[in-house]
């Protein structure tokens, strides 16, 4: 889940009032869209689409999509907590006199995947990067795939750092790609939410 600004509206307001809206900053983008992270999950847990009562689904399968959902709302919660925390206040970007900075921010500069250069918006390239070296499969489960793509070093869309990647924030990064995850039978037998490389590579190519 995410949310968009400046909208349309904000643009033509802008317009109309012959002002400029300023760029936004990366970690309050970060902020933002963690904690609506953090809500997306709680109703996904508690709300009426929640796994343990989707009658659907055997005991076993609501266990498991509850636990999986519950570590990620934890992992959500603890980098929110990071995030507006007083040890962590200093914006991405900016100086100590809160001007922006041009310097390149350390971490962001550049990202290294299979030997290749990648540029700091390109995780699309780091996805199919992660993909080459696991030799190309048809797909990998979600989860799979972030745990491959943490080793990395850099900034993924220049909001979070590989490292903190989690499932959902993947898919945030992925979505302006249009590439989703889909329910796949994996070679394993697992029934998992996965990423097909084919759509990579189509949105690649556009």
């Amino acid at each position: 889940m995410t949310t968009s600004f400046p909208t349309e509206f904000d643009l033509a307001a802008a317009v109309l009032l012959e002002t400029e809206l300023p760029p936004e900053l990366p970690r309050h983008r970060a902020i933002l869209d963690t904690h609506l992270d953090v809500q997306h999950l709680d109703e996904l847990i508690f709300g009426p689409d929640s796994p343990a009562l989707n009658d659907s689904l055997t005991v076993g399968q609501q266990i498991k999509q509850l636990t999986d959902l519950l570590a990620e709302r934890l992992t959500a919660g603890r980098e929110l907590a990071r995030l507006l925390s007083a040890d962590s206040c200093a914006c991405v970007g900016q100086t100590e006199t809160g001007d922006r900075s041009d310097a390149p921010v350390e971490g962001l500069e550049v990202t290294f995947v299979s030997g290749g250069r990648v540029q700091p918006s390109g995780v699309l390239h780091a996805v199919l990067g992660t993909f080459a070296e696991l030799g190309d499969p048809d797909a990998l489960a979600s989860a799979d795939l972030v745990a491959a793509l943490r080793s990395l070093p850099g900034t993924a869309e220049g909001r979070w750092c590989y490292a903190d990647l989690t499932p959902a924030r993947l898919a945030q990064l992925l979505a302006p790609y249009e590439v989703q995850t889909r329910d796949i039978t994996l070679p394993d037998g697992r029934r998992r939410k996965a990423y097909r490389l084919s759509a990579l590579l189509a949105a690649a190519d556009r």
